[in-house]
């Protein structure tokens, strides 16, 4: 897992990184019976709340997706004139629980990525 600006001043808050690294979800089992081709990458990530990962990839994702291309074979097609596109399921719940989820649905053809993240209730 590439670390994102890691120890750059602002990110974070002292915690230590325990980010468990972006995993391709296989997701071919969708594929319809014509063979048309799904139009997204599926991957997921565990960062550590108010980590300087967890920090950078929520206040500047494609700066973090573009960083850790050189380790996350579904990035490397990523550049600048990307969009990018994050919605928070629970915002309602702070980000200072333990863990963040975040998955990425990568749309090459569209040159855009569709985040979701997912925060813990902190009762767990």
């Amino acid at each position: 897992m590439a670390a994102f600006r890691s120890g750059e001043a602002g990110y974070g808050d002292g915690e230590p990184n325990d980010t468990a690294g972006w995993y391709e979800i296989d997701v071919s089992r969708l594929q319809p019976p014509d063979r048309t081709p799904i139009p997204f990458r599926l991957l997921a990530n565990r960062f550590k709340s108010s980590s300087p990962d967890s920090e950078a990839f929520i206040h500047d994702p494609l700066t973090a997706m573009i960083g850790a291309a050189s380790e996350v074979e579904a990035f490397k097609m990523i550049d600048r004139t990307w969009h990018v596109t994050t919605f928070v399921t629970n915002h309602h719940r702070t980000l200072s629980w333990v863990h963040v989820y975040a998955m990425a649905a990568v749309n090459q053809a569209e040159q855009t990525v569709a985040i979701t993240i997912v925060k813990l209730d902190g009762t767990a």
